[in-house]
């Protein structure tokens, strides 16, 4: 796709054909992430009517920025760039290495991050298939995933951002949905998301689940680690909320069947 081609299906998805804010906070994150393969992949989408623009930042991390925007038909999404260079490289191998369902891993940064994309697209899938509560993942194509976008007029907030708006009762009734949820993947769906804590829950009307990228099967000689570590950060965060909670080595075996 010619240069000047992707230019403008990029301004246009920024709304900055009209209106040229490159000051504004979308355009910097933008610039700075959207490196030439990005640009062609949200150009590819953006022509097909899969992402029709972007409006504003959910979040930035280390390995990916999460985008708000509408598709052609105007109906609200989240965008999900990795970055195709990152310094969680390490943290990619081993995890795609030790995962049963991914074949032969490419050496190059760029492609692995397309795996690791792919990856996190089927781990929605599987843990929508067992009703689990989670952003639907609508389309990915390289290093970008279009999903479900969670909220109202603005992003549904973290659990960890709106703790202190919530009472005991919530607290208890946040406890049972994600302790239903690790059962129900492990036992139901055979996997586990392996980084499940306040900081990876939504509330909207029910609480959502995010950041599936790590989630990975039963059959993964990690899967055992992870489920031991979504158990206890699920109960030693709401034991500190004053709720009754499992012994969570007790949980753990009861789950492991150990």
């Amino acid at each position: 796709m010619r240069e000047d081609v992707i230019e403008r299906e990029i301004e246009g998805m920024l709304g900055l054909q009209e209106r040229r804010e490159k000051d504004s906070e979308l355009y910097k994150i933008a610039n700075e992430v959207f490196d030439r393969t990005t640009r062609e992949t949200l150009a590819y989408l953006h022509k097909r009517d899969k992402i029709g623009a972007l409006s504003g930042v959910i979040s930035t991390g280390k390995e990916a920025n999460v985008f708000a925007g509408v598709d052609g038909e105007g109906k609200r999404i989240a965008v999900k760039v990795y970055r195709t260079y990152t310094t969680e490289f390490r943290r990619m191998w081993e995890y795609l290495a030790s995962d049963p369902r991914v074949g032969y891993l490419p050496k190059d940064m760029r492609k692995l991050v397309f795996v690791w994309t792919r990856r996190e697209f089927k781990n929605l899938q599987r843990a929508m298939k067992y009703a689990v509560r989670i952003p639907e993942p609508e389309v990915f194509r390289n290093n970008v995933l279009v999903m479900e976008f969670i909220g109202d007029d603005s992003p549904a907030p973290r659990l960890k951002d709106v703790e202190r708006e919530l009472e005991g009762r919530d607290f208890e009734e946040l406890y049972n949905t994600l302790m239903s949820v690790i059962e129900r993947l492990w036992k139901r769906g055979e996997m586990v998301h392996g980084d499940l804590s306040e900081y990876n829950v939504l509330l909207h009307d029910d609480p959502v689940v995010i950041d599936w990228s790590q989630a990975t099967v039963k059959r993964n000689r990690m899967s055992l680690e992870l489920l031991r570590r979504d158990i206890r950060n699920v109960v030693n965060y709401f034991a500190r909320k004053g709720v009754r909670t499992y012994d969570p080595d007790e949980k753990f075996r009861e789950l492991a069947g150990i």
